[in-house]
């Protein structure tokens, strides 16, 4: 991916563009949705695919604190399958007008085909340019303009000063759930005053730089990911007035069972649940006693309960219909390389091609190079892939009952999760164009995490951040030696569902056959 600051007089590749537009400050699941919109356009290309451009704005006045650090902005737009991101200074089009940034901006200096935006975008100066404004003046010079109807979460469209409110009132399972993703502390480690390992309770402290969201002050049940392994820990974000206020707040954060030199590194604390105010103590001891407390607090939230509490999903074959996406990827590309076909011939040799991609457990280089020579199609075979893995997630398709399944467990007061393997971006697009992202309190993407199933460190991943023990989990699944094998390692109850009628249920493993039969068991 390409990322630079963009200026009037910055040099950008002579292609045409697919733009999504917008502030992505944090790249919330509204944000996604948006650059989702963007990929389609990519997706349903007939003839050379546009380049996806993000077109962020930042710096915004009264916009409050950056939601993340530029760096993972760059790492979460990669993982979306953005092929070029502009990071746009507010002051550096704040005087165009509304005609001047259509016509200037995005039809000379972008070459956009396409723009995408959120339902409520703004842009020109003062703001005078509205969603109307912006497909009259694109019309007029043959530019296709997508809007994007608002990303709800209970009843509240997404948004940052949605996700601000909820880090001022210390709801990180509120923000996890608008984010997408925990809410993540990713600043360098600092060297501190050693007051921590006087205490023998050693932290690493983590100043929070100028123009970053400050979450409230106080103490939170957090989650640190080092070296492929996630621990436990509490994170006290604030000015530590009991051993001395500073003047810049920062996380201080006791790991659980780590020992190591941390200094300089930059380390990914996710907040996960609010457990105190911030306050001053009497004396030290005072302070140690509560320090104390607190480390039982965080480990009996992550260990507490008996029975189900959350009930987390595979993707693939599980809520999504893949055989259905599949059919309809290929049979577009069938048709676009193999003209004149019969129906029948087009549907025949797309049966084939399901039936060979063995339910997508395949080397795709090695399969598309197969399908190539069947078909003797005149494209090589890492452009085949390549196509195939911009088109698919597009045919992304649920099973019938899958989100009135979710809504429901929701209701009975279930925390959801998906765990899935597979490349990205192509899972998270799949996601994202299958709607459900609102629907989830986590996600994990193997790709993402670095580790995939069966290895059951991903499933006890996403049970933490959902403040549940392994234990607690019910893990659903369409493939035993991932799904199964991974959710047992990891203390989950699994549970085998068949939609295909592959009749491998491993032995003393409950087994269903619909979704629907869930609401029966929960």
């Amino acid at each position: 991916m390409k990322k630079q600051v963009w200026q009037p007089m910055t040099e950008l590749e002579n292609t045409p563009r697919a733009v999504a537009l917008g502030v992505f400050d944090g790249v919330h699941i509204g944000h996604r949705a948006v650059i989702a919109s963007a990929r389609n356009v990519q997706a349903s290309a007939t003839e050379k695919c546009p380049t996806v451009t993000v077109f962020s704005l930042c710096g915004v006045p009264k916009s409050g604190g950056r939601l993340c650090t530029d760096a993972r902005e760059e790492a979460l737009a990669e993982t979306l399958g953005v092929d070029e991101w502009l990071s746009v200074p507010f002051e550096a089009v704040r005087e165009e007008t509304p005609e001047q940034f259509v016509s200037e901006i995005l039809y000379k200096k972008l070459q956009a085909t396409v723009v995408c935006c959120g339902y409520n975008f703004r842009f020109g100066k003062n703001g005078a340019g509205s969603v109307e404004t912006l497909k009259q003046l694109c019309g007029e010079l043959g530019i296709e303009v997508r809007v994007v109807p608002a990303v709800e979460v209970e009843g509240t469209p997404v948004s940052t000063t949605e996700i601000r409110r909820a880090l001022a009132a210390g709801d990180p399972a509120r923000v996890m759930r608008l984010l997408g993703r925990p809410y993540e502390v990713t600043f360098p480690v600092a060297h501190g005053n050693g007051n921590g390992c006087n205490f023998g309770y050693p932290t690493a402290n983590q100043p929070f730089p100028q123009g970053a969201e400050i979450p409230r002050f106080g103490v939170y049940a957090s989650l640190v990911v080092i070296d492929g392994v996630q621990y436990r820990a509490i994170t006290n974000v604030g000015v530590h007035p009991t051993v001395g206020d500073t003047d810049t707040p920062q996380a201080e954060t006791y790991i659980f069972g780590y020992q190591g030199d941390l200094y300089d590194r930059t380390l990914w604390v996710q907040l996960i649940r609010f457990l105190r105010e911030e306050r001053r103590f009497d004396s030290v001891d005072a302070l140690k006693r509560q320090i104390a407390e607190d480390v039982a607090a965080a480990e009996a939230l992550f260990n507490g309960g008996e029975g189900a509490k959350a009930i987390l999903f595979d993707f693939d074959d599980t809520l999504q219909h893949r055989p259905h996406a599949f059919w309809n990827t290929v049979m577009e590309m069938l048709k676009r390389y193999n003209v004149g076909l019969s129906e029948e011939e087009y549907e025949r040799r797309a049966a084939w091609m399901l039936e060979k991609n063995n339910h997508g457990y395949v080397n795709y280089f090695k399969y598309m190079a197969m399908v190539r020579e069947a078909f003797e199609w005149e494209i090589s075979s890492e452009d085949m892939v390549t196509e195939f893995r911009v088109r698919f997630p597009f045919y992304s398709e649920l099973y019938d009952d899958a989100v009135a399944v979710l809504c429901e467990l929701r209701r009975r007061g279930y925390r959801l999760g998906v765990i899935t393997n597979g490349e990205i971006p192509q899972q998270n697009l799949k996601i994202d164009y299958a709607g459900i992202q609102c629907l989830l309190d986590a996600l994990a993407v193997a790709g993402e995490e670095g580790v995939n199933k069966p290895n059951p460190e991903i499933f006890r991943r996403v049970a933490e951040r959902l403040c549940v023990s392994p234990q607690n989990c019910v893990f659903v699944g369409d493939y035993p030696p991932t799904d199964i094998v991974g959710a047992q390692g990891a203390g989950m109850t699994p549970l085998f569902i068949d939609f295909h009628g592959r009749k491998n249920c491993p032995e003393g493993v409950e087994e269903i056959k619909t979704l629907t039969e869930l609401l029966d068991r929960f």
